[in-house]
């Protein structure tokens, strides 16, 4: 008999977890929006590991346009690249959309600007937005010019043995620099020593992150990573103890900070981080943060400025290589702003760079899917229903190359944002940093970053495509949208006022 009523219990249970099961993977259907079939198992999951999330998101939008539905495993995504219904998402009705998407592998404490929500996020945000004001960015200024100089003493080493530059790796170097800098207060080595302890971390972390098999299964049954992050031993098992050791290096920054105290004359985020701002009129940006919540947000800095700051630069050069008319405008416009030094000051009128810049920001949105939003309660705009707790992504990269809204939205033309400069950032359709109150809070931070490293590698280099180098790089998504191999350049070293000589290839 108590078998019996096992049985029954089971074939009840099974049948009542198969209804539910059809009924949450067809809520698009039931909601009108478009979308790839999922299965009852794994959703959308198998097309999306098979394709790679870069090459699926374009595929389906081929197929479906600018609204359409798939599932991450058991998390249901509702894709948008429509500017009107994003304007609601993100500034206009952002209230309602204050979450992001969970992150499959977030640890549940701790999470980082990025992935906090509510009250967390925004004692966060008003405790660091001080620390990207134009003031602090003056005082960290020097810290990238230090990189961007070292940059350039190694491209130069490079260009006397004639070598053929993989320039991406350089600018991961570069930026691991700075951001060792800034968020870690590491006096890291990562570009004149290829086993620099913290580029081999970061470079591993990165590797297990794209490779990992946590992920899918917690995509596929969101509850199993409650026991995995219960039993954090388990990192070690799967490769992520670069996790585990980026935290103790961080945790002994901190302990040697509080140490010199709030009067140090270092100035980066570590220290804004420990010691606020007291005459913030906000009680919570007042408040320091904890050792636990400094280690989170130096991550979440870690991880939102190497890869896409790095990558960012690589298009840049490559584009530049490919089109040597907009490099010699480029270089003309730097030399005559920088003619006695490259600082903070002389790169604040460069607007030819601005333009290009904009415009690798358009061509390659790094970030395209990471700008996520959740909904917290049902809302109805025109025919679309967006119910509560659906994932919203924003589609950066569809709507930045979709002809409705850009002229040939393939051809790299920077001259489009200085014809109408502004038109595109305010009608929705330029989203590179995101928009609305979780808009990147980094995004100064990272152009600075840029302006100078590009200014001081075109005034030094003239910047060609390698021999075997291809007009189009191969792209994909490890949650940025970065290159997939290489980027090959060659470099010929500009001649400078004193020396006047034959210059070389490399």
């Amino acid at each position: 008999m108590f078998l019996e009523v096992v049985a029954v219990a089971g074939v009840i249970s099974f049948l009542a977890l198969v209804r539910h099961m059809n009924k949450h993977f067809n809520q698009f259907e039931h909601l009108g929006v478009p979308g790839p079939k999922p299965s009852l198992l794994f959703g959308n999951l198998l097309e999306l590991r098979a394709k790679g999330q870069f090459q699926a998101i374009q595929d389906w939008t081929k197929l479906y346009g600018d609204i359409f539905g798939y599932f991450e495993g058991y998390t249901p995504v509702m894709v948008v690249s429509n500017p009107e219904v994003l304007r609601n998402v993100l500034l206009k009705d952002a209230a309602n959309f204050m979450k992001r998407k969970p992150f499959p592998l977030a640890p549940r404490k701790s999470l980082g600007l990025f992935l906090e929500n509510g009250h967390q996020w925004k004692r966060s945000r008003s405790l660091l937005t001080p620390a990207f004001s134009t003031g602090k960015l003056k005082q960290m200024a020097p810290i990238m010019l230090e990189a961007a100089d070292i940059l350039v003493e190694r491209l130069t080493e490079k260009c006397k043995e004639n070598q053929i530059l993989d320039i991406y790796s350089s600018f991961q170097s570069l930026t691991l620099d700075v951001i060792g800098r800034c968020a870690f207060g590491l006096k890291t080595k990562a570009q004149v020593d290829e086993n620099d302890v913290f580029l081999l971390k970061i470079r591993n972390l990165f590797k297990t992150m794209s490779t990992t098999i946590i992920e899918p299964i917690v995509m596929t049954v969101p509850f199993v990573s409650h026991f995995i992050f219960a039993l954090k031993n388990l990192v070690f098992l799967f490769g992520m103890n670069s996790v585990m050791w980026l935290k103790y290096s961080m945790r002994e920054v901190i302990r040697a900070r509080r140490e010199l105290g709030p009067n140090s004359c270092v100035i980066d985020l570590v220290q804004l981080m420990l010691f606020p701002d007291k005459t913030s009129p906000n009680d919570d940006a007042c408040s320091p943060l904890t050792e636990q919540e400094i280690v989170a947000q130096s991550m979440t800095f870690l991880l939102a400025g190497y890869e896409t700051t790095s990558a960012v630069l690589a298009y840049l050069c490559h584009e530049m290589a490919k089109h040597p008319k907009m490099q010699a405008r480029l270089h003309q416009e730097i030399v005559e702003n920088c003619q006695q030094d490259i600082n903070y000051e002389s790169i604040q009128d460069l607007h030819y760079f601005d333009a290009v810049f904009d415009e690798v920001c358009r061509l390659y949105p790094t970030a395209s899917f990471i700008v996520t939003r959740q909904a917290a309660e049902d809302r109805q705009y025109g025919d679309l229903k967006i119910p509560s707790g659906m994932n919203i992504l924003a589609n950066v990269w569809a709507l930045h190359r979709d002809p409705k809204y850009w002229t040939e939205p393939d051809t790299f033309n920077p001259d489009r944002f200085l014809e109408e400069p502004h038109s595109k950032k305010s009608t929705f359709t330029f989203l590179p940093f995101g928009a609305g109150p979780r808009h990147c809070i980094g995004m100064r931070f990272a152009t600075i970053e840029a302006k100078m490293t590009i200014a001081k590698v075109i005034k030094s280099f003239q910047i060609e495509l390698a021999d075997d180098a291809q007009g189009n790089l191969e792209l994909f998504s490890r949650g940025a949208i970065v290159p997939k191999d290489h980027v090959t350049l060659r470099l010929i070293r500009r001649p400078t006022m004193t020396r006047r000589r034959t210059v070389r290839h490399c």
